[in-house]
């Protein structure tokens, strides 16, 4: 099964078959999976072994842990599919995996809800097979759009891809709602998890073939597993350290949180600028690293990766300024009684306008080329965000929060087609979508500064009859994301 001359895709029969709701299947089921888990289970399973007081605080560890190991994992396991060249067995045992962690937190929060800790702590261990089987299949399961589909279908793919996550999103939003009001106990829905999961993993399985990729040759047995454990443990590691620095700094300095979140625009504007000379020095260019197979970090000297990584990263910032604090929003700024259930209303128009943008937008990408949709679809997103400061209703706010995710249907369909574009090489596509998968992940660390930032903003607000100020200047942020991302996808050579 060869690839075309440029080494960006798969030529021939194995292109050609491949339905793109099939090879999306797999989306549905994930995206399913995490909002019935993250939004909904999550939370109430650790009420029930803390308690009140300390709900927030385990929560947090749960969700920070997930994202260290989403961040974490992604890039190497992605190399060590490339260096195997396999996908379909990575996507087999990582579902696997997958569903013992989630067997394990389903039968925890049933037979253990007053163990307290220790019941905590068995969960937490389901939790953490969940993220590695999650990511185990994953991260190879990315590299199958660039690798399957030419580059001028991609957009069309693309926007299956992102329509069936919103729909994925959306029955999970409904089911939970049906099953909170017909009372039924919380084990339904593991079990419903892992049918979609099992089910929609099953159809991509049986539907897409194995991309065909030739494995590297290995100097000793077990090399590449070896490498693989390696790099895991020295990834850990840096990990380990930072997050220890960052406790400690916490703890001795008390203005320390407040101090992070005023340095995080400071730090986007420093890596845009550090990135503008690499490439004005000649550091960064078209030309590829000659050990861009064996080294990781040379895949940013590459210029379309490097750019589509920053703006990436810009547009996830924006959403995670804003998406943590919806509920905040709606019980400070619209005054909604039961904010829970507000917020509920608007994310369901936010997922229903992504996903009749989804699909429109991949289709237009493929005619109009990927930048001119970012364009539209990024600048809507800004407005929006700042739109909402000044709706005068909640009616209103739906209104716009319905426009938003417009624009973030749109985005999310053609930016995955631009990465699949951006990729340098047909040998290292596992390894480099799960590096540009980091660009998604790392800005949800940003939430607690911007929780801080927001309770400051907040507080010196009242105190000078500014009320809401915090959510002025934490929305104003994630406009600014938005528009800075925008303004810089031009910079990325090689595409429309």
């Amino acid at each position: 099964m060869p690839y075309s001359a440029d080494m960006t895709t798969l030529t021939g029969p194995a292109a050609a078959r491949v339905s793109p709701w099939a090879l999306s299947s797999f989306w549905f089921g994930t995206a399913f999976h995490w909002l019935l888990l993250l939004l909904i289970l999550m939370p109430a399973d650790v009420v029930r072994f803390v308690g009140e007081k300390q709900k927030g605080t385990y929560l947090g560890l749960l969700v920070g842990i997930g994202a260290i190991l989403a961040l974490v994992l992604p890039p190497l396991i992605g190399t060590l599919s490339d260096r195997l060249g396999k996908r379909m067995p990575f996507i087999r045992w990582g579902v696997s995996i997958n569903v013992i962690g989630l067997v394990i937190m389903g039968l925890t929060s049933v037979l253990l809800p007053a163990a307290g800790l220790t019941g905590f702590w068995l969960y937490l261990l389901g939790f953490l097979l969940v993220q590695l089987g999650n990511n185990v299949a994953t991260s190879p399961y990315s590299a199958l759009i660039p690798e399957l589909v030419p580059q001028e279908l991609r957009g069309r793919y693309s926007g299956v891809m992102g329509q069936l996550q919103a729909v994925g999103q959306l029955l999970g939003a409904v089911l939970a709602f049906g099953l909170g009001q017909l009372g039924l106990p919380p084990v339904i829905s593991y079990v419903l998890i892992v049918a979609v999961l099992v089910g929609s993993a099953a159809l991509t399985l049986s539907q897409v073939p194995e991309p065909g990729i030739k494995a590297q040759p290995e100097s000793r047995p077990g090399q590449h597993w070896a490498s693989f454990g390696a790099s895991l443990g020295r990834a850990l590691a840096v990990v380990a350290v930072l997050g220890a620095g960052y406790l400690l700094l916490a703890r001795a300095m008390p203005g320390f949180s407040l101090v992070m979140a005023f340095s995080l625009p400071a730090l986007v504007v420093l890596a845009v600028i550090v990135a503008l000379a690499l490439e004005r020095r000649g550091a960064v260019g078209m030309t590829l690293h000659p050990q861009l197979g064996s080294r990781l970090m040379t895949v940013f000297l590459y210029q379309p990766f490097l750019w589509v990584f920053i703006t990436r990263m810009l547009f996830s910032l924006g959403q995670y300024s804003v998406q943590p604090f919806l509920q905040f929003y709606n019980a400070d700024v619209l005054g909604q009684k039961n904010p829970g259930t507000a917020t509920s209303i608007m994310l369901a128009c936010i997922i229903v306008g992504s996903i009749v943008s989804a699909l429109i937008g991949g289709r237009l990408s493929d005619r109009l080329g990927r930048k001119p949709i970012i364009y539209v679809a990024g600048s809507v997103m800004a407005a929006a965000a700042v739109l909402l400061l000044f709706a005068p209703s909640f009616v209103a706010a739906l209104v716009i929060a319905l426009a938003f995710g417009l624009g973030y249907g749109a985005f999310v369909s053609v930016d995955w087609a631009l990465g699949s574009d951006a990729m340098p090489s047909a040998t290292t596509y596992a390894r480099d979508m799960g590096l540009w998968h980091v660009a998604f992940v790392a800005p949800q660390l940003s939430s607690a500064p911007q929780g801080f930032l927001l309770d400051w903003g907040n507080t010196r607000g009242l105190a000078q009859g500014l009320p809401h100020l915090g959510y002025y200047i934490v929305f104003g942020i994630a406009a600014a994301c938005f528009m800075l991302g925008v303004f810089l996808v031009r910079n990325i050579r090689g595409v429309r």
